[in-house]
């Protein structure tokens, strides 16, 4: 009898726990997908350039495009999420990607992709803060949180080094169209999937700040367009100090306005928090420093090595391996150490990587790499989880879309810089190796080596923060235990039928 009495709850709870895992699996998916198209491309430009007669000065547009409508929206996005229901916004993001994804594989001229590329991102910016800011309201105990972190962060760290790979398989053995076409099966599935079994979370309301969704934009557009800019190695270009100056003008009157209004775009209570300060400032450099060296290791792959787009983007996969593994790996460490020394230790793991990698040349082959790369993988798989566990810790609910937006912009910011500035170093590097008389695969291996060194002092800045910006969390306080119910009249209350 107790047994057959106690199936229902058991069931119940099955049937619970597997919709949780399917709604994950929803979440990880359109992360995985909107971080592959990052670099998705990159391996099909030259096709691309071909096919469709971009010149060449136009062709980094089909990657920029993609970025700067990203990165400049994603603070609206998350805001959204937070007004009008965040698995409402994530279904509509996930809908306009999967539309422009479809209109892309179509292209037939530069201006048609283009378009394509930046309905794209405006699509990525709308869902992704939501997919962030729906594992915080949807996983609430730490330890579920932690499992679905570890899960989102292998998919959003890895996301980058596994779109080289894909699109190189992609356009070298069906249709570089297919790097854009893949995501429309992918992305109906998600619609499908989340309408089913994600929960639509309580959403605030209250009037949208249209002023502060303008400015901004537009500001993060400006700031997002002048390092995407400069990675050229223009910084002191017109256009470039231009987009600095007008994104910096618009940023501070956005800032200025969010003290004044009701329901702000990003609520500056957010940075009252230490914790949650010092994790904002950590996902500008890490992503500063790895998604940079994870392009000056495909360049050294490919220029100095002599590999294949598709060989190259094998040659990464122990970053790929290194990073997942970090699903496995956070849930019991973060429970045992807490994030703020797990940031310490991954730093330190990811700057002894990036300071092997930067002694390779063309005579030390492949194999030199597979260690420092699988270090800087295991790193970066903690290190970001960390610091998505850090900014959601103590979140208020209404304000999850804002601080995902926040975090992600962080990380978009973060690239752009990072790219920018390694960017510079690797192109001074190249011209006066070359000047030496060296060979152009020798070259090409000094200045991919002084720029990961380059990523391992943003890494330095990120342990600082570590060391002296995080505070040790306390432990979450175990949740109470539920009230027993009531034993009907005449019964014995349930806890008194044996003896626990």
């Amino acid at each position: 009898m107790s047994n057959t009495s106690a199936a229902p709850p058991q069931v119940a709870a099955r049937s619970a726990e597997r919709r949780l895992t399917i709604a994950l699996l929803v979440i990880v998916t359109c992360q995985l997908m909107i971080m592959l198209d990052m670099t998705i491309v990159n391996t099909a430009l030259p096709t691309i350039q071909r096919e469709l007669g971009f010149s060449s000065a136009n062709l980094t547009w089909v990657l920029n495009a993609y970025a700067v409508a990203f990165g400049g929206l994603l603070l609206f996005g998350g805001r959204l999420g937070d007004m009008y229901g965040r698995r409402r916004v994530f279904i509509i993001g996930v809908a306009v990607f999967t539309v422009a994804s479809l209109v892309g594989g179509l292209a037939q001229n530069p201006a048609w992709l283009l378009t394509s590329r930046v309905i794209q991102g405006v699509g990525a910016a709308v869902a992704a803060p939501s997919a962030l800011s729906l594992i915080a309201t949807t996983f609430t105990a730490p330890a579920a949180r932690a499992r679905a972190l570890s899960y989102y962060t292998a998919a959003s760290s890895a996301g980058g080094s596994l779109g080289l790979l894909v699109g190189g398989m992609l356009t070298s053995w069906v249709n570089w169209r297919w790097v854009m076409l893949v995501n429309v099966p992918i992305g109906l599935v998600i619609i499908a999937l989340a309408t089913r079994f994600i929960p639509q979370p309580p959403h605030v309301q209250g009037k949208l700040d249209v002023f502060g969704a303008v400015t901004g934009t537009a500001g993060l557009i400006g700031i997002v367009y002048g390092f995407t800019h400069a990675a050229d190695g223009s910084w002191g270009d017109a256009q470039t100090i231009g987009a600095f100056v007008v994104g910096g003008v618009l940023l501070i009157a956005f800032l200025l306005g969010e003290r004044r209004v009701a329901q702000p775009i990003l609520p500056l209570a957010l940075f009252a928090n230490r914790n949650r300060a010092a994790a904002y400032a950590g996902m500008l450099m890490l992503p500063g420093a790895m998604f940079a060296s994870l392009y000056f290791l495909m360049v050294y792959a490919q220029n100095s090595l002599g590999y294949t787009p598709v060989e190259a983007g094998f040659a990464v996969v122990p970053l790929t391996l290194g990073v997942f593994s970090s699903r496995w790996t956070f849930p019991p460490l973060v429970k045992k150490l807490g994030p703020k020394n797990l940031v310490i230790a991954a730093a330190a793991l990811i700057i002894i990587g990036l300071l092997w990698l930067s002694q390779m040349t063309p005579s030390t082959g492949y194999a030199f790499i597979v260690v420092p790369t699988i270090f800087c993988g295991v790193g970066v798989g903690i290190a970001f989880t960390s610091l998505n566990f850090t900014v959601l810790a103590g979140l208020p609910p209404q304000n999850a879309g804002a601080a995902a937006g926040m975090l992600q912009t962080m990380m978009q910011v973060g690239g752009a810089l990072g790219l920018a500035v390694l960017g510079t170093i690797y192109i001074s590097g190249l011209e006066d190796a070359l000047k030496t008389g060296i060979t152009s695969q020798a070259a090409v291996a000094t200045a991919a080596g002084e720029a990961l060194g380059g990523g391992a002092v943003f890494i330095a800045v990120l342990l600082l923060i570590g060391l002296f910006g995080l505070v040790k969390m306390a432990p979450a306080p175990a949740p109470a235990p539920a009230p027993a119910p009531a034993p009907a009249p005449g019964t014995q209350p349930p806890g008194q039928a044996t003896s626990v």
